[in-house]
């Protein structure tokens, strides 16, 4: 059902551009019958095109470069293996009252996928009636995002069928007919605020404040009791490394963004030593 309301608002959206292409070229002085109207956007395929790149990087040779694996790769498999590992002790740190599962499931509304295309599609109608190409492309690719978003996690937890922490036995078992991995929050608002971020780098408070709700949205689906650990820290990983994605194949380099770094990187970078685990992006 997400999925349809993104479907449904990006295809308007889309489709409230081209009608507005076709407007200017009708009314343009003298091209009335030599110039025929823009071809309606292919969004749908493009869409699709993206979906299957995505996946399809999974088995390609090029995502799993020696200095890749070492740096990202294997820092990561060992990070998530751990967080799973002890999933069941870590939410015990929490006091699980019933105020913090309230106050936590009030503020994981934030990362709701209606919320998030709210936010997203009036990003872009806001740049539509402001004239502002740049507010435009962001909101759209933020939807493009929400979509992937939700795909990837529905996919993955399918595969993976893991309980949630409500369930009455505790255990944080796999293949057990759950839908808890990885948490579809922290993917879809990590991805939307990695679009943001990179998208207005240049005025550091955005990426500052994107970071900061898409963090407390994804531990608050720890505090309501909807997630292990494990399953927020890969969520936003994936979040992140969709929202780049998007950003870095469809942004109009002559509009204002950041620069995306050519260096392949399969995962954030983890630093273990003797006291810390630190897990950092690079932006």
């Amino acid at each position: 059902m997400r999925l349809v309301t993104f479907l449904i608002i990006a295809l308007l959206t889309t489709s409230s551009v081209w009608a507005q292409e076709v407007e200017t070229a009708q009314s343009s002085p003298g091209n009335q019958q030599t110039q025929a109207p823009p071809t309606p956007p292919p969004y749908l395929k493009e869409f699709l095109r993206d979906e299957l790149d995505l996946w399809s990087s999974l088995v390609k040779k090029e995502t799993y470069t020696s200095h890749g694996m070492k740096k990202y790769g294997i820092p990561f498999v060992l990070l998530s293996g751990t967080l799973i590992a002890t999933d069941t002790k870590t939410i015990e740190f929490l006091p699980n009252s019933e105020d913090q599962k309230m106050w936590s499931g009030r503020v994981s509304q934030i990362g709701a996928s209606y919320t998030l295309v709210a936010v997203s599609g009036g990003t872009f109608l806001i740049g539509k009636l402001t004239r502002n190409k740049h507010a435009q492309e962001t909101g759209l690719l933020a939807l493009h995002a929400i979509g992937h978003s939700q795909i990837v996690t529905a996919a993955v937890k399918q595969a993976t069928n893991r309980q949630r922490p409500v369930v009455v036995d505790g255990r944080a078992g796999f293949w057990k007919g759950g839908d808890s991995f990885p948490s579809g929050h922290s993917t879809t608002t990590f991805a939307v605020a990695t679009v943001f971020a990179y998208e207005y780098k240049h005025r550091p408070v955005i990426p500052i404040v994107s970071y900061s709700v898409a963090g407390a949205v994804s531990l608050s689906r720890v505090g309501a009791n909807r997630h292990w650990v494990s399953d927020i820290v890969v969520g936003g990983s994936v979040g992140f490394l969709i929202g780049r994605y998007v950003y870095k194949r469809h942004h109009d380099p002559t509009l204002p963004g950041g620069a995306v770094p050519p260096r392949n990187r399969l995962v954030p970078q983890v630093s273990v030593d003797a006291t810390t685990v630190a897990l950092n992006w690079e932006f």
